[in-house]
């Protein structure tokens, strides 16, 4: 048996490459053959491929399709659900890192206080170590730095 097709116009072409062009954003799906076009509008394979901007069109949303910028709804929906999943975890560490940040520096400004309380400057503090001296270990560190972990004191400013 025979199909028979009807004429294609202008504003047919004009429907088809507005339809491929959505179909290479991915609203209509991520499979394209020129079987599927057929069955939506009508018109034989021969006839589409024909008409140069439908040839152009088909072209350009296989390529996004075959490129796999295009996803299914069903990939595009667990790939947002991931990436929402992602974006929590990194606001969570976030804050975490805030957290720790505003702990480091209240920690600096009570060193600095109780380094001002001594008489020294800063600059005297805060020099570069000389040729062959070792830093101290992370234990002696904390060993050291001990002693600057209470409150600083208020300083009667209002």
């Amino acid at each position: 048996m025979v199909k028979r097709f009807r004429r294609m116009s202008e504003s047919d072409i004009n429907t088809i490459v507005a339809d491929l062009d959505r179909w290479a954003l991915g609203e209509l799906g991520s499979k394209l053959t020129w079987a599927m076009l057929e069955e939506r509008f009508g018109f034989s394979r021969q006839s589409l491929q024909a008409k140069s901007e439908i040839k152009a069109a088909y072209d350009n949303a296989k390529r996004s399709l075959s490129g796999g910028l295009v996803k299914s709804k069903d990939q595009a929906t667990k790939e947002a659900k991931e990436l929402q999943i992602e974006v929590e975890r990194l606001k969570a560490e976030l804050e975490a890192y805030k957290c720790k940040e505003k702990q480091w520096l209240r920690r600096w400004q009570q060193i600095a206080f109780h380094v001002r309380q001594k008489g020294m400057q800063m600059d005297s503090v805060d020099k570069i170590l000389p040729e062959g001296v070792e830093l101290p270990s992370h234990r002696d560190t904390s060993q050291i730095l001990r002693p600057f972990d209470k409150e600083i004191p208020p300083s009667g400013r209002r």
